[in-house]
């Protein structure tokens, strides 16, 4: 029996409400998610099956439902976008985990971990044909547009960030290009169909890309906090394996630019070995240079910018759950 899907559950007695009538659009996109993992190939939907339902958050169909919301839209269409949302999202996973040779994700064994790296690229490929599938039965082409864009950056930045494997020479620029390419752009993504599909304008629907943009890169940037600081029981893999994978992630990034040579090696070390030792160094590096504390404050520079991409929006208690996900991205612990 697969695991049940965390709730989304706003806080605040006012918010109570929207999170029970959330759940019935929540419980909507999992039957279509259910309804297209069908294949004729058994194979395809048991490993499909395994990553969909692995404890995923479906963070990115809520933002679309709660954008559509706050700007009074209800309909079948989120459902379905949703959905594709999603789908593109774990075909990213499916992918990474195979570029990563990653073991685990969310704590349960990885699915190149069980069968192999050929059969997860390909229920990635599946993934992205039935989120395309959706896509044209909805037969919007500003949506097709904004979902087409978003998938390419994401790719891209997938690439970029290979290329900048091991670079301790990587500057934050190109850092985050890398985040907002792989991270943000299909949150952005979105809060901006949401915004579509209430024919909203041009105005909210830059305001909504901005709030999921912003909001992506505090999620990432909390994510590479997660790498030095989770409990890893809660977190669902073991930390610094950004780290031990190449990843020149942010906190390295400001150690990086304050360290000795030999601190420097340290964390060159870091790169290319899975020894405890050596990351419990490299931790210690980045603790003599505030670079856990440097993050988060960026994080939290980046949850303002989308509490402020919101100001526009009407009141609804929609709008306010939007801003709770704000806190929930930087607050998380896994």
């Amino acid at each position: 029996m697969p695991p049940q899907q965390e709730k989304f559950v706003p806080e605040g007695d006012s918010l109570e409400r929207l999170a029970l009538e959330l759940q019935k659009e929540l419980l909507e996109v999992e039957e279509e998610i259910q309804k297209n993992l069908r294949s004729e190939v058994p194979s395809v939907t048991q490993i499909a099956q395994h990553i969909v339902m692995s404890g995923g958050k479906r963070l990115r169909p809520i933002l679309l439902l709660l954008a559509a919301r706050a700007l009074n839209y209800r309909g079948p269409r989120v459902i379905r976008l949703g959905t594709a949302v999603e789908f593109i999202h774990t075909a990213t996973l499916l992918h990474d985990d195979v570029i990563d040779n990653a073991q685990l994700r969310r704590g349960r064994p990885s699915c190149n971990a069980i069968w192999d790296n050929k059969m997860s690229v390909l229920v990635g490929d599946f993934l992205y044909c039935q989120a395309s599938s959706l896509i044209a039965h909805d037969g919007d082409l500003q949506v097709l547009r904004a979902i087409t864009d978003a998938t390419t950056n994401t790719t891209e930045g997938e690439v970029l960030e290979i290329t900048k494997s091991r670079d301790l020479n990587l500057g934050e620029a190109e850092y985050f290009k890398i985040v907002e390419f792989k991270t943000g752009m299909l949150m952005a993504c979105a809060t901006k169909v949401g915004a579509i599909i209430a024919k909203a304008g041009a105005p909210q629907e830059k305001a909504m890309a901005d709030y999921g943009m912003h909001l992506g890169i505090a999620f990432q940037l909390a994510d590479d906090v997660l790498d030095y600081t989770s409990v890893e029981a809660e977190f669902g893999k073991e930390k610094g394996v950004d780290l031990k994978e190449g990843k020149i992630t942010l906190p390295l990034l400001h150690a990086l630019e304050r360290c000795t040579p030999a601190e420097r090696e340290i964390i060159r070390e870091g790169t290319i070995s899975a020894r405890r030792d050596i990351f419990l160094k490299v931790l210690e590096v980045l603790k003599k240079y505030g670079a856990i504390d440097y993050v988060l404050g960026l994080a939290a520079e980046h949850s303002a910018r989308a509490r402020a991409a919101l100001e526009n929006l009407p009141p609804s208690e929609a709008k306010s759950a939007l801003g709770t996900l704000v806190d929930y991205v930087i607050q998380r612990r896994k």
